[in-house]
């Protein structure tokens, strides 16, 4: 009985524990989402001037902007991104997506060990962020809040 109760509360809370602390009081420190960029933007240093986009991501991801190389998908019949990776190696870091193709980021989501730890989401379609979300280790909504 006692082995059974010590799984059950194992399997409740160790998700929870998984989730960085620091996730869950981390802020964008923009408001703007940003600009996807053209398949062809991606190679070079296109990251570099854009590093204040990822201001903190570091301490939730446990990857350094400059070790980010971003991969992007083309929308259909476009060479507009309609998502970028910015992976480390094969996992990614940071993803950001454009959904409805209006050219700027409505989800920004950043990945610890391969799972989504927040989203930073344009609900609104208006260019501007407006809701955060916070998921533990396991891929389980934490909280969610607007911005």
């Amino acid at each position: 009985m006692l082995r059974t109760i010590l799984v059950v509360l194992a399997v409740l809370v160790l998700p929870a524990l998984a989730t960085p602390a620091f996730a869950q009081e981390w802020r964008p420190s923009w408001r703007q989402m940003p600009e996807m960029p053209t398949m062809g933007d991606l190679g070079g240093d296109w990251l570099g001037p854009r590093e204040t986009w990822f201001a903190g991501t570091a301490n939730i991801s446990g990857i350094q902007p400059s070790a980010l190389r971003p991969v992007g998908q083309a929308r259909a019949g476009s060479q507009q991104a309609q998502v970028v990776y910015f992976n480390n190696g094969p996992v990614p870091a940071v993803v950001w997506q454009d959904r409805n193709g209006d050219g700027r980021a409505d989800i920004v989501e950043i990945y610890r060990a391969g799972g989504v730890v927040l989203q930073v989401i344009d609900a609104e379609y208006d260019g501007r962020a407006n809701v955060l979300r916070v998921y533990d280790g396991g891929g389980n909504l934490v909280s969610e809040e607007r911005l």
